[in-house]
């Protein structure tokens, strides 16, 4: 007998009904004009907290004119990989503004962070070696540890006393630790400071994710690790307002990474116009004005957490976090909360454990106090309903 056919559409019509049944469905929301604190997201004016766009400058205008300088002198596309002939003049430039501004040798761009950190956990590991992950690190990382071929041992969150006990256990030929100095999903904040120490004294080297603190936290908005680590992962597509990562790190490294990680390799490069407004971003962010941005990120920050104090996540950092715990309650709460326009993040597995659906509230500079009272107020409102 025959058995009848399943065609692929119907395996995706099924698999899309099992996750609507469990309230895990995403699909997009279609942002109308520049992304901004005040946003028009499927037709309805809305204040936006969530958002990744810390120091408000995805919607700057100067950003824009940078772009549109080099779209007329330089063109929309990179045309190749930079190996091939995409290496283009403002790539360099923008690699050396980030080297000068974090202090190092040498930084390697990459076409976004999820491609910054498979390119270099891959190019760096290989059977044989051992990776030490956060249980908690972002899914870049966690492909980027398994397509390695390292062998990879999970240490409970942030527990330097659990990642000893694994540094003592497991040998290799190369050994890394890599975690994100700060959380996305959690808001919480590495001592980095004791992991780069632990790492040394088990002779470890030590990889950063800094997505969510470059240009908001540290001296001049470098970061959490400004020293310490071997590799600092940095995107610009989150505070700084444009697109794509780097690497920063050594000279030799770097150089290693033109030969070894392949999403560097077998990529087109960053359109011109792309690196050029990046690098306007990091002249802002690393400079006087980015200071008083990051003085009034702060002041929304302190803002809302005075009034909801229980929120998580570390109170120097732009993400709270509210874990609801069930995924439909959560979905819900979006809903009710997008209904009284404001959107914030309901987030539900897998992109947190199962049984921490959240409402992840991030914050910006240009948010307003005015915006953050509203927010307080119809939070409190709605979660009391």
């Amino acid at each position: 007998m025959v058995p009848s056919a399943v065609t692929l559409d119907d395996e995706a019509r099924a698999e899309l009904q099992a996750l609507a049944d469990i309230h895990r469905l995403r699909t997009p929301r279609v942002l109308d004009g520049r992304q901004g604190v005040h946003a028009l997201v499927d037709g309805v004016e809305i204040l936006n907290f969530a958002s990744n766009d810390y120091l408000g400058l995805a919607g700057d205008p100067r950003l824009v004119d940078a772009a549109k300088a080099s779209l007329d002198l330089e063109g929309s596309g990179a045309g190749a990989s930079r190996l091939i002939i995409g290496n283009h003049r403002e790539h360099i430039e923008l690699e050396r503004e980030v080297a000068n501004w974090l202090g190092v040798e040498a930084v390697q761009l990459f076409n976004s962070g999820y491609a910054a950190n498979t390119g270099v956990l891959t190019a760096l590991l290989r059977e044989g070696d051992v990776v030490f992950s956060d249980e908690l690190n972002h899914a870049s990382i966690v492909d980027g540890c398994r397509l390695s071929r390292a062998q990879i041992a999970v240490y409970k969150h942030c527990d330097l006393g659990d990642l000893e006990r694994l540094l003592t256990l497991h040998g290799g030929r190369r050994r890394i630790v890599v975690t994100e100095t700060v959380f996305s999903m959690d808001g919480d904040v590495v001592d980095i400071e004791s992991f780069s120490q632990l790492a040394r004294r088990h002779g470890a080297y030590l990889i950063v994710d800094e997505a969510h603190a470059i240009g908001v936290m540290g001296a001049d908005g470098r970061g959490v690790c400004e020293r310490g680590a071997d590799i600092v992962i940095g995107t610009f597509g989150k505070a700084l307002g444009s697109f794509g990562a780097f690497a920063a790190t050594t000279r030799a490294i770097a150089d290693l990474l033109w030969n070894r990680a392949r999403p560097l390799i077998f990529s087109t490069g960053l359109p011109p116009h792309v690196a050029a407004a990046t690098r306007r971003a990091v002249e802002i962010a690393r400079g006087s004005e980015g200071n008083d941005r990051r003085a009034s990120l702060r002041a929304a920050i302190a803002q809302f957490r005075a009034a909801l104090p229980s929120a998580g996540g570390h109170p120097s950092v732009p993400i709270a976090s509210w874990v609801i715990g069930d995924d439909a309650r959560t979905a819900a709460l979006g809903r009710q909360l997008f209904a009284n326009r404001l959107l914030v993040g309901a987030v539900r597995p897998p992109t947190v454990p199962v049984g921490t659906a959240r409402l992840r509230i991030s914050f910006s500079a240009s948010h307003e106090r005015g915006d953050v009272a509203r927010l307080i107020e119809t939070t409190q409102r709605v979660l009391a309903e």
